[in-house]
């Protein structure tokens, strides 16, 4: 009897997306690794956090969007873009296909549980949501809305990086 890796078990299953080399070989993007990784809660091995993760930051208040921007990008481990609209959030989503989302709820035209719920409804869309307000009482509408973490504002920006490298799976 043999034993297969378990990364083929995943390919043959389709559980791993993967495409084959002129020669037979399968090859699997890094971005599709990430997301399986992240979607199956295996957590990422530093080598593969080379390169940064994408980040949207969708936030209406200029200063907080700038203060968050600035502490992530000197991480080091970050491309961050950021909107301060719903509609203009979800055209981001799909032009940046960020990894992590960190999305206020109370933002002008589409409300944050609406940009949520557009986001989770793509299935094949693994962005990790963590939703920010000053309202304490809309955790529970947005968590239903497929956010991943709610975390109340003010916020703790130590607090907000450990959630963050939390469902990106950084070790």
């Amino acid at each position: 009897m043999s034993l297969k890796p378990r990364a083929s078990l995943w390919i043959e299953q389709d559980l791993l997306s993967s495409y084959r080399t002129p020669g037979g070989h399968r090859r699997i993007r890094r971005e599709d690794l990430l997301a399986f990784l992240r979607k199956h809660q295996i957590p990422t091995p530093p080598a593969l956090v080379e390169g940064k993760f994408n980040m949207l930051i969708v936030e209406d208040e200029e200063e907080i969007a700038q203060i968050m921007r600035t502490f992530f990008e000197r991480q080091g481990a970050y491309q961050i873009a950021t909107a301060s609209d719903g509609i203009t959030a979800l055209i981001e989503v799909g032009r940046v296909k960020p990894d992590l989302l960190i999305l206020d709820i109370m933002i002008p035209g589409v409300d944050g549980i609406e940009v949520c719920r557009r986001i989770k409804a793509n299935h094949s869309n693994s962005t990790a949501i963590i939703a920010i307000s000053g309202q304490a009482e809309t955790e529970k509408e947005i968590l239903e809305a497929g956010a991943d973490v709610f975390m109340p504002k003010p916020i703790d920006l130590d607090k907000l990086l450990e959630e963050a490298r939390r469902l990106l799976r950084i070790l």
